[in-house]
């Protein structure tokens, strides 16, 4: 329970993979042109979030195997392109677990069992796509679009709710799908080769700062020894806001490797 609260929101990006399957529509979207694809990619660019910090605070609802469910809250702050600082706190506000993901480092504290991870954020590459990167681990905290979604090798096409991106880029396949107004309502990245899969849905965006900001969010994870589904309810989300990152490991915690 521990480890799967703590690892959540990290595990949603580390654990999806490349495809080599070509993309498809997901069925009833037309082809944009490329002058669409243009202005639609233009409108997506200036909806992503501006912001120098960000803070946050949810309930969620983890389940994991279908069977396991656990109830927690997490506090998530961020500098942008520098650090994502989470807490994750039980019953009575204890907290179990601390992390700290840099674009160099992945440090975890598990306060109930006294240990602690630390490694450098290249140890993920072991197991996923290099392409999955520090920004999309915040883009996805946030409801952004992925970075690699940018570029004359997107696909755009339109359905009655929306836009659809796709594109495959280094063995990854990403799908964005927005609503009319430009928000991401749905990521997908997947690798069906290996039965895994990352789904990320997002709604009730509300104005906070200059940016909009989902306040749920759904994400759900397949791979061939883990399903987990996450379902988070921000009470708080504010932008540009003094944070403090407290990180520091106890004396007596033994390092995992």
């Amino acid at each position: 329970m521990i480890k799967a609260a703590a690892l959540c929101s990290l595990l949603a990006v580390v654990l999806a993979c490349g495809t080599k399957k070509p993309i498809a529509s997901s069925g009833g979207e037309m082809r944009v042109s490329a002058a669409v694809r243009t202005a639609v990619l233009a409108r997506v660019a200036e909806q992503q979030p501006q912001y120098a910090t960000f803070s946050g605070r949810a309930k969620t609802n983890l389940t994991i195997n279908e069977k396991d469910q656990y109830d927690v809250t997490a506090q998530v702050r961020m500098v942008r392109d520098e650090a994502i600082w989470i807490s994750v706190t039980a019953v009575m506000g204890i907290e179990v677990a601390r992390l700290l993901i840099t674009p160099d480092s992945i440090k975890i504290i598990n306060r109930l069992r006294a240990e602690y991870v630390q490694k450098p954020f290249s140890y993920l590459h072991q197991f996923v796509n290099s392409d999955v990167d520090f920004l999309n681990i915040q883009q996805l905290l946030l409801g952004g679009v992925a970075h690699q979604l940018g570029g004359d090798d997107v696909t755009v096409w339109q359905g009655s709710y929306g836009y659809v991106l796709q594109k495959e880029t280094n063995g990854l396949q990403y799908e964005v799908r927005l609503d009319n107004d430009y928000q991401n309502s749905y990521t997908s990245i997947a690798e069906p080769d290996y039965g895994q899969r990352l789904e990320a849905s997002y709604a009730d965006y509300q104005a906070s700062a200059s940016n909009p900001f989902p306040y749920q969010m759904e994400i759900s994870i397949a791979a061939p020894r883990l399903t987990l589904q996450s379902e988070m309810k921000y009470s708080k989300a504010a932008y540009d806001e003094k944070v403090e990152l407290p990180f520091s490991i106890p004396p007596r915690y033994t390092e995992v490797q």
